[in-house]
């Protein structure tokens, strides 16, 4: 609906419900003045930023636990041994990367985490790589979470399993639309789930150890049925228990584990959406995220481990381990609940960093600038948009399937890590200050370990879509050059300088004012024959001419009486009415014809195309309309030295509709 239609009563009626129901939805508009009050304090900024890490819990060590499985079966439980050491090492990883991020995060308390860090230290192209990767982490991230969230969901209530797509997506709708409410709406929808989940999960490790120590413990009576899309290489799945702890088997395990480490670095990404002072207030929040998670990951693989747990196609690892330790009790479908709600305040974490991301690429150039600017509810609301359509695309295609989108997951997050960590040894060593050696051998050794685990998570995963991964950064780079090179060729093209030719600075030039007119003299015409007279008023040497496509002779006599009557006498012959036949019933070619005719005619002249439109006042009569003038304008508008100027007359309603008249606030 056009600027002018919404000035009718329909427009407004329809304006005010659409305001009524965006309000309710997302609540009213936020002013740039009080963005500082929607700052986050840390207790809130713990949910929103490292909940993405925490929930990780959910599925972690089941992804290690998967891969482990089937060649524990073979081979009488020996590999399973082999979890808790895995799961050591990758907690040491989580350590060691979380040490390099909260030094980040004093350096450069303006956000930005790895992209920041690495086009800074490492050049543009570098940073490039770190967003691309940064980008295609949080995607998928929202699909990993959203899709353990529902199979948490379906352990509970294995009736609700057929629809497990459906529900992600419905899922992915609803945190989206939380989303659009604001950062600090999200942290209070989503804080009391985040602390439940991880208290309960806190309670179950303890009451398992405790149990285990006091000889109040027992194991599972049977393990569950292995999942039906557990692959393993035939090669390791032979009795030789040699085999059964092969190298390859402790990397692929290694690998789906590491998936717990993603969202360690949200909390420098997002530094400016922290109340002052932001840098500390972060580093504290990483601090408690780092100590939560791994308190949380290793008890979860303790307790697995314990219980003898396998992971099934109907039950989750920590449904299990739940079960086992509270029964199906009301913990249990307290901590199955909180499960579900952290998974989705993981997704939560992508929908904070992501459009912020997205935002300082598009500040650089890389990516279309409308990302770089903040709704009415002080959130990147475009970029919030995106990431859940494209997440929708990702659970559909992948049927929502936790163990197939894994093998897309990891990679990306540890090309980020292995950039932002050589970015830091560099910016710690050239700068010099206070402990700088100390920091630029944690940070590269942070960067060989991880670098090393990039490698890994890509050999590995390779068949099972870290392929697509690969080539997706390289595709999101190219984009982004292209996007840049284009902004750096209008920047040069439009900027102005005072050598510059400037049209103000000339005499004011002749114009040819044309008005394009239908096979009819009605209001709408004469409207657009009085703009263009107002038009042509301003110079006295202009041309001011009326212009019709002959496609109906019957029609154009109709016409020349109707001028004759209603124009003529009113304006005489400063108009003059130039019919154009068009024997083939062609609107363009014969218009296009004349254009060039016409311009070679007045060499010089600005020639200005007035389209006398109408709006009916209704939504639905008003599609019924103006077909003509979409065409002409959108040839018209390639046209260089050529304006095209829109003449709408808005019609009065068909019936009278007082009551909504007066509602909408129409007199």
């Amino acid at each position: 609906m056009s600027h002018l239609s919404e000035n009718s009563w329909w427009g407004k009626l329809y304006g005010k419900m659409r305001a009524g129901l965006r309000q309710a939805i997302i609540g009213p508009p936020l002013s740039t003045a009080v963005a500082l009050e929607h700052r986050l304090p840390i207790f809130l900024a713990l949910p929103v930023f490292a909940s993405d890490a925490i929930s990780s819990v959910a599925y972690g060590p089941q992804e290690v636990m998967i891969q482990l499985a089937a060649v524990s079966v073979a081979g009488g439980g020996a590999a399973i041994r082999a979890m808790i050491p895995i799961c050591i090492a990758i907690a040491l990883l989580m350590l060691i990367v979380a040490t390099s991020y909260r030094r980040a995060v004093h350096l450069y308390p303006t956000s930005g985490g790895s992209y920041t860090v690495a086009k800074s230290n490492l050049g543009p192209f570098i940073g490039l790589v770190a967003a691309a990767a940064l980008l295609i982490d949080y995607i998928m991230t929202v699909a990993v979470s959203i899709s353990s969230g529902v199979d948490a969901l379906t352990s509970s209530f294995p009736v609700l399993k057929p629809e497990h797509v459906v529900l992600a997506i419905l899922l992915v709708v609803f945190i989206t639309l939380i989303n659009l409410r604001g950062t600090k709406e999200s942290g209070w929808a989503f804080a009391l789930p985040m602390y439940v989940f991880a208290s309960m999960v806190g309670l179950m490790v303890l009451v398992t150890v405790i149990s285990y120590l006091t000889g109040h413990f027992h194991v599972m009576g049977s393990s569950p049925a292995l999942p039906a899309n557990l692959q393993l290489p035939s090669d390791v799945i032979k009795p030789d228990p040699l085999k059964l702890l092969g190298f390859f088997i402790i990397l692929r395990a290694f690998s789906n584990g590491c998936s717990a480490m993603t969202g360690v670095e949200a909390v420098s990404n997002g530094v400016s959406a922290f109340e002052p002072p932001e840098a500390k207030n972060a580093a504290k929040t990483l601090l408690l995220l780092v100590s939560i998670l791994i308190f949380l990951f290793l008890g979860t693989a303790l307790a697995a481990y314990l219980y003898h747990a396998l992971p099934a196609d109907s039950e989750t690892l920590l449904s299990q381990v739940t079960r086992a330790t509270f029964g199906r009790t009301l913990p249990y479908f307290i901590t199955q609940f909180a499960t579900l709600v952290i998974l989705m305040v993981a997704a939560n974490t992508s929908f904070a960093d992501f459009p912020r991301v997205l935002a300082f690429v598009a500040r650089d150039g890389f990516a279309p600038k409308a990302f770089n600017t903040q709704g009415d509810r002080l959130v990147y609301n475009r970029g919030i948009i995106v990431l859940a359509l494209i997440s929708i695309l990702v659970i559909w295609h992948f049927k929502a399937d936790v163990t197939q989108l894994i093998g897309l997951y990891s990679i990306g997050v540890f090309l980020c890590f292995t950039l932002s960590q050589v970015g830091m040894a560099k910016k710690i060593h050239a700068l010099r200050e206070k402990n700088w050696m100390q920091g630029t051998v944690i940070n590269l050794i942070g960067a060989t370990v991880t670098g090393l685990v990039t490698i890994v998570v890509a050999v590995t995963k390779f068949s099972e879509g870290a392929w697509m991964v690969l080539i997706l950064i390289p595709v999101i780079i190219g984009i982004c050059i292209i996007i840049k090179r284009h902004y750096e060729w209008f920047d040069r093209t439009m900027s102005v300088s005072p050598s510059d030719y400037n049209p103000l600075a000339e005499p004011l030039e002749l114009l040819t004012v044309l008005v394009l007119i239908s096979s009819d003299v009605h209001r709408g015409t004469l409207e657009g024959l009085e703009a263009g007279r107002v038009i042509a008023a301003g110079n006295s040497g202009s041309v001011f001419r009326a212009v019709h496509i002959e496609m109906d002779s019957e029609k154009t006599e109709r016409l020349k009486k109707r001028w004759a009557e209603f124009v003529e006498p009113y304006i005489g012959q400063s108009i003059r009415l130039d019919i154009i036949p068009s024997p083939y019933r062609w609107l363009i070619e014969p218009l296009r014809e004349y254009l060039d005719k016409t311009e070679a005619e007045q060499h010089g002249d600005r020639m200005i195309v007035v389209l006398p439109e109408f709006e009916t006042g209704n939504l639905l009569t008003n599609s019924l309309h103006n077909f003509t003038g979409n065409r002409l304008r959108a040839e018209l508008l390639n046209r260089p030295n050529l304006t095209v100027v829109s003449s709408r007359f808005i019609m009065q309603s068909m019936a009278s509709r007082k009551t909504l008249q007066e509602w909408a606030g129409v007199d």
